[in-house]
């Protein structure tokens, strides 16, 4: 008997379900401010891009990641957009953070 077609898995489901977690990890990576957990998760889903070598560049790009994250709650996000801009950096929102 063959299986139903439902039954199979289904790659488009597989993808969606893997970016759910991806997404689920990235937030509470970013909510936690904690710099070595972001370094971590940096090593461990950024290999396109060498992760910066000290702690002060891998705190940017969490704040700039955090801004740039829209599942994060707005509170997060203006947090990490005001140290930012304290610091002279610019933020990664597209303007939805006041």
């Amino acid at each position: 008997m063959s299986e139903k077609p439902e039954n199979k898995p289904n790659l488009q489901d597989d993808i969606i379900a893997k970016v759910k977690q991806f997404v689920i990890e990235r937030d509470e990576v970013l909510m936690s401010l904690d710099i070595d957990r972001v370094a971590a998760f940096y090593k461990k889903y950024c290999d396109l891009f060498p992760l910066p070598r000290s702690r002060e560049g891998v705190e940017i790009v969490m704040h700039k990641a955090r801004t740039a994250a829209k599942s994060l709650p707005m509170e997060a996000r203006k947090l990490s957009k005001d140290w930012l801009s304290e610091r002279g950096y610019i933020s990664l929102d597209d303007g939805d953070i006041g």
